[in-house]
């Protein structure tokens, strides 16, 4: 691994958990943080495009794509609950813009196990996509990495602006014995301060044991620009809040971006006017919105020739 391990306390400083980055130590009721490597400092209000910020982000949070097979789950529970929720939906557009499209490149942020609700796994494993896969939280990180996927990952968060920051995130959990999936919790997880318009998650989150962690934080043109991609052919957010603001501060000018998927939790069954006026300025069209936005570059020929 690119750095230590260490533990980071929860918010009545009584139990250790698990927490990359760094070590944690209990002190007259108070958390001190220190840094295993003086490389993984970064501080607040960096520029994404700093050669300093790629530089760590290439060299200590991107792990390369597994050369291993493919270890993913076979438990019968666990394969029906990995298509829930918006998965039939989201992959009902992706099979009918991309089927038979070999060799693209995919974004997955909130990408949770790497295979439960997957908006990436099915370009990965049969059209032979490479790609990126974002998730801050530890423990589905770890899972993620254990699935041996071909893509890169990284257990840092996206960030809302333009700059590198260090970021609180809180990871829910359950204990045994609740009678609710655990990817509902878990994949409530969310990054401290960042708030979303609706109370939809407000019962997981109530329910649900909560840690604290802290996590560094890159503008998705810091990871483009450490991977040398230009071009991404699907885009899926999923980070409990804060997707409209990544979206709001991402480079549009030197980067295509082909497909966005982007989670949209929200009271209102009526899409969100102004995300879509900002999305159509860049040449985006809805093509269609339950939960998940679903937005195609409209000139993009391909994708037109396949939704015509």
């Amino acid at each position: 691994m690119p750095y230590d391990l260490g533990y980071v306390y929860d918010e009545e400083l009584t139990e250790g958990k698990y927490c990359p980055h760094m070590r944690v130590t209990y002190e007259r009721q108070l958390v001190i943080i220190f840094l295993e490597d003086a490389r993984t400092a970064v501080w607040d209000g960096m520029a994404g495009d700093d050669p300093r910020v790629v530089s760590l982000l290439r060299d200590v949070f991107l792990q390369p794509p597994s050369v291993l097979p493919y270890n993913l789950s076979q438990d019968p529970y666990y394969l029906v609950s990995s298509k829930g929720g918006s998965w039939h939906y989201i992959h009902g557009f992706l099979h009918l813009m991309f089927s038979g499209q070999r060799k693209g490149f995919f974004v997955e942020a909130g990408a949770l196990d790497g295979q439960q609700l997957s908006n990436s796994l099915w370009l990965e494993q049969e059209l032979g996509w490479n790609g990126l896969l974002i998730e801050p939280n530890v423990v589905s990180y770890r899972a993620l990495l254990a699935k041996h996927r071909k893509a890169w990952a990284s257990n840092t968060c996206l960030s809302w602006d333009h700059l590198s920051r260090r970021s609180v995130h809180v990871s829910l959990g359950v204990e045994s014995g609740y009678m609710v999936p655990w990817w509902h919790v878990i994949g409530s997880s969310y990054q401290l301060g960042v708030t979303m318009n609706s109370n939809k998650y407000d019962s997981f989150i109530n329910m649900a044991d909560h840690s604290y962690s802290w996590t560094q934080c890159f503008p998705l043109s810091s990871y483009l620009l450490a991977l040398n991609i230009s071009t991404i052919d699907v885009l899926s957010l999923d980070t409990q809040g804060s997707e409209k603001e990544i979206l709001y501060s991402f480079p549009w000018n030197s980067v295509t971006v082909r497909v966005v998927i982007v989670e949209m939790v929200q009271d209102s069954l009526e899409p969100d006017a102004d995300f879509l006026t900002f999305m159509n300025a860049r040449g985006f069209l809805l093509l269609s919105h339950q939960e998940d936005y679903i937005l195609v570059q409209q000139r993009d020929p391909f994708l037109s020739r396949r939704l015509s």
